[in-house]
């Protein structure tokens, strides 16, 4: 194969030795000049990238000092002053603030009440994967607030927040199955998922829930003990239908082997 290096250097080696040497020395001062240009740049460029880097800092630094500005506003009612902050914020891609600006146009503070604007930043803050956005853009799609109705959307956007934790999202999920919405079909094995999971993350209803369809065999067959567990659960996190059906359930004959 046809090398041009190789083929240029066997030329070089048929002229005298003091043309060859001057070359040589041509190409050493040429190497050096390139080697020493090299380190200038690569020094140049590592010297910019503190700058870089202290600039993008800053700039994060000032969001969060903004955000806390705008947080310790809202706690103190300051509403006026908090959307400012919060537009601002906003605009530049801030979740958070995107999803606390939201609440405000929801619910009318330091500003008129505007459901379409709130829609248009919980769904902002939303695909930027903040969790309660995602929860209540799925709300606003179910409820037709601010936006069409969607069941379709309103499943998507639980299910993504469903599976970040949020337990409002595995509970809806959980009554959307259970009961049965537009173009679902009651599906209580689906519901029993998402009613557990809420349970797990503490939701009193969603624990009174998955206790009945235990208690009730409804798509299972009955199983007093864990009934009793997650009403002991709900009842222990203040639910007080829990602890009418826990006192009802204690009176079953089989309850002895819970104990």
């Amino acid at each position: 194969m046809f090398n041009p290096y190789l083929y240029r250097r066997t030329q070089v080696s048929k002229q005298s030795f003091i043309y060859r040497n001057s070359v040589i020395s041509c190409l050493i001062l040429l190497v050096l000049s390139l080697l020493l240009h090299s380190e200038n740049s690569s020094a140049s460029t590592i010297l910019s990238q503190p700058v870089f880097i202290k600039n993008v800092g800053y700039q994060d630094n000032a969001q969060k000092q903004i955000f806390v500005q705008a947080q310790q506003a809202f706690k103190n009612k300051d509403f006026n002053y908090s959307i400012r902050l919060l537009k601002n914020l906003a605009l530049q891609g801030h979740a958070k603030a995107q999803y606390l600006l939201a609440t405000q146009y929801d619910a009318g503070l330091g500003v008129t009440r505007d459901v379409s604007a709130s829609f248009y930043w919980y769904k902002k803050a939303a695909e930027s994967g903040e969790t309660m956005a995602q929860h209540n853009v799925a709300v606003a799609f179910a409820q037709g607030i601010g936006t069409e109705v969607s069941l379709k959307k309103a499943i998507k956007w639980w299910k993504r927040a469903a599976m970040h934790g949020n337990a409002d999202s595995q509970y809806n999920l959980g009554v959307i199955y259970a009961t049965g919405k537009g173009s679902i079909t009651p599906d209580l094995k689906r519901a029993l998922k998402w009613w557990r999971m809420a349970a797990i993350n503490g939701d009193a209803i969603a624990q009174f829930n998955l206790g009945a369809l235990y208690a009730n065999g409804i798509g299972m067959s009955s199983r007093t003990c864990e009934a009793s567990r997650w009403w002991k659960k709900s009842a222990e996190n203040g639910f007080e239908q829990a602890e009418m059906a826990l006192a009802v359930l204690q009176t079953k004959s089989d309850y002895d082997i819970c104990r």
